[in-house]
C-alpha cells in the first residue's frame, strides 16, 4: 500500500488477544484527555505482535450502540495544508506539555478522532470487514467491547486510503495532539514521513456531548436573575430543563429555571450558545467578595447533576446546562476557519489506548 498519500497504513505493533483486556485497560486508565501517559505504564513488547503496515477497522460497542471507523496514519502535512481542519481553540501550555511529553516517552499514542463524509469504498470496507473473523475481540475500559479487523494490502485497502485521502477531515477529538504534532513537524524541517495516528469515522458516527458551566459562589440571586433577564426569558422549572439550541438550564438558589434566548443570534462562533452565555452572562458576573475568587468551571455533560447541584448549594453558586452544537455546526465552524471556545463540545466514545503501539 502506498505511503505517499495523506492517508497511509499504520506502521505499528498490535496487542495480542490473550493480553488485550489487561494491557488496554491499564494503558487507557493511565492517559488523560490530552493523551498524556500520566503513570507511564511499562510496555511489555511480548504482549504485542509486529505485523506489516496495514489499515484497521476498529469498532466499539456499548449495548445496542456501535461506533466504527478506520485506524490509519495521516500525514502531518495534511494539517498544515488545511485538509485536516479543527474547530476548537487550543491552550498553549497544553500543546507545549504534549511536545515535551512525547519527546521523552514512547508509550502507546492516543488516536486522534477525525470525521469525514464517507465515500462508497469506505462504507463498503466497513460493512465487509465486519463480516469476517476479527483480529481482536475483547471487553475494554468503560464497558465498551473492542473489536478490530486488519485489512490486508490489496485493491480494496488502497481504494479506501485513496478515498479518505481525497476527503476533508475534521478533528472530533485531539486538537491539542494535532497542534503538537504540527509544531514538532515544523521544528524538524517538515519531514514527509511524519504522521499522526488517527481513527477516521463517518460524520454521523459519534455522539456529540456538551460541557456545562458552573459559576462559583456566592452569587446574589436577584442580581443574576436580573442579568439573565436582559437576554433570556426565564421560567421557573420543577425539574432540570432539557437544553436545546437557544435554551439553557439554570440552577440558582435551589431553583431550576428554563432560560430561552431572546436576543439576536449572530452568525458563526459568536452565535453559539456557549459563546453567548459567556459574553452576555458569565463575563458580567459581579466580582467575588473580599477573600474569595470567582471561577467558571467546565464540566462534561456526563457529570452527575447531583454532584454539581450540591456544589452550588454549598457555595451559593450557579449551574448553567447547555446543549451540544450539531455536527453540522462543528463542520461549518471548521470550514470557515473559526474556532470554538475550549470545552465547547466533545465526541464520545474515546478510543481505547494500547491496542496499537509504535515500533
Amino acid at each position: 500500500m502506498s505511503q505517499d498519500g495523506p492517508v497511509r497504513p499504520l506502521d505499528g505493533r498490535v496487542v495480542r488477544q490473550d493480553h488485550a483486556t489487561r494491557t488496554v485497560r491499564a494503558m487507557t486508565e493511565s492517559q488523560d484527555d490530552s493523551g498524556v501517559d500520566l503513570y507511564q505504564v511499562a510496555v511489555d513488547l511480548a504482549a504485542y505482535d509486529d505485523p506489516p503496515p496495514a489499515l484497521y477497522v476498529y469498532r466499539q460497542t456499548l449495548g445496542d450502540a456501535t461506533y466504527t471507523g478506520v485506524v490509519c496514519d495521516v500525514a502531518v502535512r495534511a494539517i498544515a495544508e488545511g485538509q485536516v481542519r479543527g474547530h476548537e481553540a487550543v491552550e498553549r501550555l497544553r500543546v507545549e506539555a504534549l511536545i515535551w511529553h512525547h519527546s521523552r516517552t514512547h508509550g502507546p499514542p492516543a488516536l486522534v478522532k477525525l470525521l469525514h463524509v464517507a465515500g462508497p469504498a469506505y462504507s463498503r470496507c466497513l460493512a465487509e470487514a465486519q463480516q469476517a473473523e476479527p483480529l481482536l475481540d475483547f471487553d475494554g475500559p468503560n464497558g465498551l467491547r473492542q473489536t478490530v479487523w486488519r485489512l490486508p494490502d490489496g485493491p480494496e485497502a488502497r481504494a479506501v486510503a485513496e478515498e479518505m485521502g481525497r476527503a476533508t477531515l475534521y478533528i472530533a477529538d485531539g486538537h491539542h495532539r494535532a497542534a503538537a504534532a504540527l509544531e514538532t513537524w515544523r521544528s524538524e524541517g517538515e519531514p514527509a514521513e511524519a504522521g499522526l495516528w488517527c481513527l477516521i469515522y463517518p460524520l454521523d458516527a459519534l455522539s456529540l456531548s456538551a460541557f456545562h458551566r458552573r459559576a462559583s459562589g456566592p452569587l446574589e440571586p436577584g442580581r443574576l436573575v436580573a442579568l439573565l433577564g436582559e437576554h433570556f426569558d426565564l421560567t421557573k422549572a420543577e425539574a432540570p430543563p432539557t437544553p436545546a439550541l437557544g435554551r439553557v438550564g439554570v440552577y440558582l438558589d435551589g431553583q431550576w429555571y428554563d432560560a430561552r434566548l431572546t436576543s439576536e443570534r449572530p452568525a458563526g462562533v459568536a452565535g453559539l450558545d456557549v459563546t453567548l452565555l459567556q459574553r452576555l452572562v458569565l463575563d458580567r458576573l459581579d466580582p467575588a467578595p473580599p477573600g474569595r475568587v470567582r471561577t467558571v468551571e467546565t464540566h462534561p455533560e456526563a457529570t452527575p447533576l447531583a454532584e454539581l447541584l450540591a456544589r452550588c448549594d454549598n457555595d451559593h453558586g450557579a449551574l448553567f446546562t447547555l446543549a451540544a452544537p450539531s455536527a453540522a455546526t462543528v463542520i461549518e465552524v471548521a470550514d470557515a476557519g473559526e474556532v470554538m471556545p475550549p470545552k465547547a463540545t466533545y465526541f464520545q466514545p474515546k478510543p481505547a489506548a494500547g491496542i496499537f503501539l509504535r515500533r
